[in-house]
């Protein structure tokens, strides 16, 4: 049996999202490329699978040399994949039982999060007005100026915005609904509030034939070359949709708001080391306590 059957059976019994199933087909690629054929239960063993861990971390991807994110990311989606079929009791092509993956720890490499200032946020937004053409038939220049000026205020995720619906926002009230289904983790509506000019922007191009606020009529990977192209053009440094979620929830904290409310997660500490970059919410430093001294 393949893994790539093997991740069939387990997308659906995990009910894995589609963008996931993506993910988890990226690893295979790799693990694909590594061995020279397309992988199966054979291969997973604990010293295959060390190596190509080992060799994915030194290998360069596309002329680029691959994070230790990506790294820890295919270690983690091949143990849980060879450890489901373990629970499975699937069966290599000798008849012999998946075993449980026993991988060598990895080192965690933490870097601080790297957030959008709002000066970027800015010159960001101004940028995108000045996008030329139709998406979907709405002006580019309002589709992406929108869409980035709603994940500034709400902090949501990119997959939950294009899959917001005209029906579930309110430019009178000011709010906009993510639903359950379209949020990381399918378990609970997210409703955000919205200033009184985005609601304005945001009711000047409201079309009662349209269902989604931002239909996306391109590929879908095409939406980060967009988005780095008018980081480019704004002199915006780095580039991610990502980043405007660490940016909203910094300002947050910042502001003595409830960051780890405003992103919606369970845990401040995930908040904390994943999504508020100390550029922005360390207004103090330690060095700022320390007393002056006398060098004279």
């Amino acid at each position: 049996m393949t893994m790539r059957q093997v991740l069939e059976r387990y997308a659906v019994l995990q009910n894995l999202s589609d963008r996931t199933v993506v993910l988890y087909g990226h690893t295979l690629d790799r693990f694909r490329d590594h061995l020279g054929h397309e992988p199966t239960l054979d291969d997973l063993d604990d010293m295959v699978v060390a190596g190509f861990l080992r060799w994915r971390a030194v290998t360069p991807h596309k002329y680029r040399k691959v994070s230790a994110a990506s790294v820890a990311k295919d270690k983690s989606q091949l143990t849980a994949l060879a450890n489901w079929a373990a629970k499975k009791r699937l069966k290599r092509s000798s008849g012999e039982p998946v075993e449980f993956l026993s991988l060598p720890r990895s080192r965690k490499i933490r870097h601080a999060p790297q957030a959008y200032t709002a000066d970027e946020v800015g010159k960001l937004i101004r940028m995108a007005r000045q996008r030329q053409g139709t998406i979907t038939g709405q002006p580019a220049g309002w589709w992406w100026s929108t869409l980035l000026y709603t994940a500034w205020q709400t902090a949501e995720r990119i997959g939950a915005l294009l899959a917001l619906k005209w029906a579930d926002v309110d430019t009178e009230g000011r709010t906009v609904l993510f639903r359950a289904e379209t949020r990381k983790g399918r378990c609970e509506d997210l409703q955000r509030a919205i200033t009184d000019d985005l609601a304005q922007l945001l009711a000047e191009r409201r079309l009662a034939d349209r269902e989604l606020v931002w239909a996306w009529d391109r590929q879908y990977t095409s939406l980060w070359p967009s988005l780095k192209l008018m980081c480019e053009r704004a002199g915006v440094r780095g580039t991610g949709f990502h980043r405007l979620r660490k940016a909203s929830a910094s300002y947050v904290a910042l502001g003595g708001g409830d960051a780890t409310q405003h992103l919606g997660h369970s845990s401040s500490e995930m908040t904390r080391q994943h999504y508020l970059d100390p550029r922005i919410t360390a207004s103090k430093h330690a060095v700022d306590f320390l007393p002056p001294l006398d060098l004279k």
